[in-house]
């Protein structure tokens, strides 16, 4: 079979059907603003930048691309910011769903992962420190998780105990939360009162092309998660990410779209002028920077 690029807006616009299973309703979802900072191909120092949202619903909390969020409730999307998440390396992360365990679904070419760990939440020093964060008075606290020291900021005038990523367990809405090195931040900059479903995808189903006697035509194709323990995954993360081919190619350890699919869809970024192209609703990233791990264990 002739293998063909298809860059038809038709083909631009494709979007997949998910099988979603509601958990609940959040009552708001905070916004933060998620910073790193690393190094690009050049190497010359960069600060990636990605809004987060994190939503909340009988008792299980979900942190996820604001694009995401934007496309769930049906408002304005940009394959940029898919790119972007893809680029940091930030995927969805449910905490107690299943009851007492995380969950995280991230893509890494050519797959989509799913991976499981048990719920260990921070232990928070909290002290007597305070600030004004986004208009509110907040307090500090400090914990060790996954290998690094956080410090956070708080607040009580939102009485809900998350965060963003896998952080939260305080006595309020995290309003500001770094790393000791000062490469991770999130910073809230919305919180949207507006009640929305907390969904969590089983999987999706993808239209992809293919040739039927000669001729073009649309075929669903179910795409599964990878499901793969926490630290294994973290382990081929850092193997991968980690490899100084990597910020050059950052696909170098895996067939090119074209070789494993003989396809891939292209997407034009109103915000980049960027043809950005993924496969099977996984971002073929053209561009690395230097892996910045957020968890060490």
């Amino acid at each position: 079979m002739k293998k063909t690029i298809f860059a038809l807006a038709l083909l631009l616009a494709m979007t997949a059907q998910a099988q979603n299973d509601t958990i609940g309703v959040s009552k708001f979802t905070a916004i933060y603003q998620y910073c790193c900072k690393t190094t690009n191909a050049a190497g010359e120092p960069i600060t990636d930048s990605l809004l987060i949202a994190v939503q909340t619903a009988n008792g299980v909390t979900k942190s996820f691309p604001y694009n995401s969020y934007n496309k769930q409730t049906k408002k304005k999307t940009d394959s940029y910011y898919t790119q972007k998440a893809a680029q940091m390396h930030m995927g969805d992360v449910f905490l107690n769903y299943p009851e007492g365990r995380i969950t995280v679904q991230e893509e890494l070419y050519p797959s989509l992962y799913q991976t499981d760990e048990p719920l260990q939440k921070p232990k928070w020093n909290l002290s007597e420190q305070e600030d004004s964060i986004f208009g509110y008075l907040c307090r500090a606290a400090e914990a060790k998780y996954r290998g690094k020291t956080w410090k956070a900021y708080y607040t009580e005038e939102v009485p809900a105990s998350i965060g963003p990523w896998k952080l939260g367990g305080l006595p309020g809405l995290i309003t500001k939360v770094e790393d000791e090195e000062g490469i991770h931040s999130f910073t809230l900059c919305g919180l949207l009162n507006e009640e929305q479903p907390l969904i969590f995808t089983e999987y999706l189903n993808w239209f992809v092309p293919q040739m039927n006697s000669g001729k073009m035509s649309m075929a669903r194709q179910r795409i599964d998660y990878q499901k793969m323990n926490a630290k294994k995954f973290l382990k081929h993360k850092k193997k991968v990410l980690g490899n100084p081919r990597y910020v050059q190619n950052p696909t170098y350890y895996a067939p090119s779209a074209m070789e494993a699919f003989g396809y891939r869809e292209h997407h034009l970024s109103n915000l980049s002028d960027q043809q950005i192209i993924s496969v099977a609703g996984v971002i073929v990233l053209s561009e690395g920077h230097a892996y910045q791990p957020i968890e060490i264990e």
